[in-house]
């Protein structure tokens, strides 16, 4: 290939790098359906298949199952047996032996029952919670894994289209040693710097296979599975504020919405314990059939029906049940320490995550607007003095490779603020990603 006509597809590449971007800026205008494959698609399977998020929707199902039981009474005590038998086992000699059977039943203030089944129901409602925790960080991760993705594929495209500009410079450089215009410097520059950015897509395509193996994980789905992303994406926009956001997780994170409930777990746990001063009963009742002749009459013994109540006596409440209130009371102290905590925590992670979200915005405009157009105009201007001697074969490549970074840094911070974005969905539980 003759040397005019290299640099003329060399800026012809260049020009099409620009137009690139341009596509860049504008988005992706698309439908959704006419991609192979959505990122709701991808997260509707994860949902549906991830084993870890299933265990802790069972987790909740078992939860439910005991609330019944909690504020139910205590199984009945089913009583059989005899007494006063004689030694010799006879039933009939003495007036005192009988066969009994009797049932007793163990009750408690109807307000213990109702407290402890507000405990099961805070216990289950905190096992939902969790599993929309839970749910939340796994459409998180799939959607920070499905835009490490997308990064991945755009960077190696630019990496392929560099490379294939780099073979152009280094027949421009060899045309040009073999002419007597170059030097053979100039050759091996360019075979090592290609050398290397072959070495470096090697690299960027196993990271690519280790991303897809972890988002189809993600998914339950065999490591292998392809992958299919768009090759466009839209810059999904943002406007919110710390106040907003933090009403909004405040109002909605299940983390939040977890410690609430084991605040009013404890606070209801507090209120039995005060109550265990409160005497529990056992009323029992039995009936004995008696089959000894009562000789002066010759009659058959009259059969026995027995009756009583018993009852704990908290006689010793200032060493326990006084303590155990105290230690509840303490408890729902600590929970809402807790609940304020976690607040705190989600506040700061907000604001964290806002501020690397300007400063990815900031950048993506700088690398659009800025740095990627002025490194394609220096890159072109660069091929024209290269080609009438102004400028030497190292400073061209310096410019190249300047381009080239940019471009692949560009995609990554692309998907940075994107990741950052499905950080804030995670930690509000609102949408905000298209």
């Amino acid at each position: 290939m003759q040397p005019d006509k290299v640099l003329h597809r060399s800026l012809t590449w260049a020009t099409g790098m620009a137009a690139m971007l341009a596509l860049t800026i504008i988005g992706n205008s698309l439908p959704a359906s006419a991609q192979p494959k959505t990122l709701d698609g991808y997260i509707a399977i994860a949902v549906a298949n991830n084993p870890r998020l299933r265990s802790y929707s069972l987790r909740a199902e078992a939860a439910e199952k005991r609330i019944k039981p909690a504020s139910s009474l205590t199984d009945p005590m089913l009583m059989v047996g005899v007494t006063n038998v004689p030694s010799d086992l006879t039933f009939n000699t003495d007036m005192m032996t009988m066969k009994e059977i009797g049932i007793s039943q163990m009750l408690m203030v109807p307000g213990k029952y109702s407290l402890m089944g507000t405990m099961a129901e805070k216990d289950h409602a905190i096992a939902l919670d969790d599993y929309d925790t839970k749910k939340l960080e796994l459409i998180a991760s799939v959607k920070m894994e499905y835009y490490n993705l997308y990064s991945m594929d755009r960077s190696i495209s630019v990496m392929k289209r560099s490379i294939d500009l780099l073979k152009d410079f280094l027949k421009i450089a060899s045309t040009r040693f073999e002419t007597g215009q170059g030097i053979q410097q100039d050759v091996l520059k360019a075979q090592v710097e290609l050398t290397m950015m072959n070495d470096e897509l090697i690299r960027m395509q196993t990271d690519r296979n280790n991303m897809a193996a972890r988002f189809n994980t993600l998914l339950s789905r065999a490591p292998s599975d392809s992958v299919e992303i768009p090759d466009e994406l839209t810059r999904a926009t943002f406007g919110g504020t710390l106040d907003s956001l933090q009403g909004e997780a405040f109002r909605r994170n299940p983390m939040i919405l977890s410690m609430q409930r084991m605040v009013e777990k404890d606070e209801a746990m507090h209120q039995l314990a005060r109550r265990a001063v409160i005497p529990d009963f056992d009323v029992k009742l039995s009936y004995g059939r008696r089959e000894t002749i009562d000789i002066p009459t010759g009659m058959k013994a009259s059969d026995m029906v027995s009756a009583s109540v018993e009852m704990n006596l908290p006689v010793f409440f200032w060493r326990k049940q006084n303590l155990k209130a105290e230690e509840a009371e303490i408890t729902v102290s600590q929970s809402e320490s807790q609940l304020r905590a976690v607040r705190n925590e989600v506040t700061q992670a907000l604001q964290e995550s806002l501020n690397e979200i300007d400063k990815d915005s900031k950048l993506i405009d700088l690398y659009r607007s800025g740095l990627i157009p002025q490194a394609t105009q220096n890159l072109n201007a660069g091929l024209a003095g290269y080609q009438v001697g102004k400028i030497d074969f190292m400073t061209l490549v310096d410019n190249f490779l300047l381009l080239n970074k940019y471009q692949i840094e560009y995609e990554k911070v692309f998907a940075e603020y994107h990741k950052k974005l499905a950080d804030l969905e995670m930690l509000t539980a609102a949408k905000i990603l298209p």
